[in-house]
């Protein structure tokens, strides 16, 4: 019998066509590539792979179109320690894929998506037992697969993180369900025009979040619990790729919310995954180990 999984999630998962160059391409331009690499990338299918890494067992639901891309991402998780048995294949369908320019001297990228043209996840395809066998959940939109699952882990007690594709007046329904919120910057601007970060924060927290989150990039993030609200700084480091910084953010959050550290030391842990995993191309090669991580950390307040 296979162990029950300490993280479930259910969100995006695509093929990333990572390509850098030494600046971003003029118009009509033909330019030579300086590296290039192909990855498993998306919001979920990073963010697990990262709890996998440290040590989480991590279980993905998704959908993938029947083509070889789809194969490529179902292999790559099985590699990771993800379990994929549901991974969703979609006939006829074509998987998400993005082509990535890396900047090669800062690490900023620019991305361009081909959407899946598969169907999104339907609440009917999964059980509760699926959802509240975990001790964790992580989703990063609202469909009805992700509001019943949301729903179901909320009344069994399940802790609920949420990375929203969906800016606020869209995804609220779900807020209501979600225990830890961890937010781009780009997303609190546009809910609190003018605002500070922290003042963002205090605002999910005050409408239900046990711990809300507003990640700054190389500034760090910012914090809101009960305990009031604390801006964290971002860790050093030589800066190759910026690709899936904030999803290994997340998938680190969730691993420390299973270990029931407080809120500073999950912060700071879930700060050294996102930086430690921009030393390479693309959002997976770098991903650390624990003890990697602690090693950094020490080596880091030393």
């Amino acid at each position: 019998m296979s162990l029950k999984p300490d993280v479930v999630g259910i969100g995006v998962c695509t093929v990333d066509h990572l390509v850098t160059v030494s600046r971003m391409p003029a118009r009509n331009e033909n330019m030579k590539a300086i590296n290039y690499d192909r990855q498993p990338g998306g919001l979920a299918a990073i963010a697990l792979i990262a709890a996998a890494r440290l040590g989480a067992r991590a279980k993905l639901i998704a959908r993938v179109g029947d083509d070889e891309t789809g194969a490529y991402i179902g292999r790559v998780l099985q590699e990771e320690g993800v379990d994929s048995s549901q991974l969703l294949v979609e006939p006829g369908g074509e998987s998400h894929v993005s082509v990535i320019l890396v900047h090669e001297a800062s690490g900023d990228r620019s991305i361009i998506a081909r959407p899946t043209t598969g169907h999104p996840v339907s609440a009917s395809e999964f059980t509760r037992e699926d959802i509240t066998s975990a001790r964790a959940l992580f989703i990063d939109t609202l469909n009805d697969a992700t509001l019943q699952a949301a729903r179901w882990a909320k009344e069994a007690g399940l802790k609920v993180l949420l990375d929203p594709m969906l800016p606020y007046a869209e995804i609220k329904p779900l807020l209501q369900y979600v225990d830890v919120p961890i937010v781009p910057e780009s997303w609190a601007r546009a809910l609190m025009p003018g605002q500070p970060p922290a003042a963002v924060a205090e605002r999910l927290r005050d409408e239900g979040a046990e711990i809300a989150v507003v990640t700054l990039g190389e500034r760090g993030a910012v914090a809101a619990w009960q305990d009031g609200a604390q801006a964290f700084p971002a860790y050093s480091v030589d800066v190759v790729d910026t690709t899936g910084a904030g999803d290994a953010y997340h998938g680190a959050f969730l691993y420390a919310l299973l270990q029931d550290w407080d809120v500073p030391r999950m912060a700071r842990f879930a700060a050294a995954v996102g930086a430690l995993n921009c030393r390479a191309l693309g959002g997976r090669n770098a991903l650390p180990t624990r003890s990697e991580v602690d090693q950094f950390i020490a080596d880091a307040t030393s």
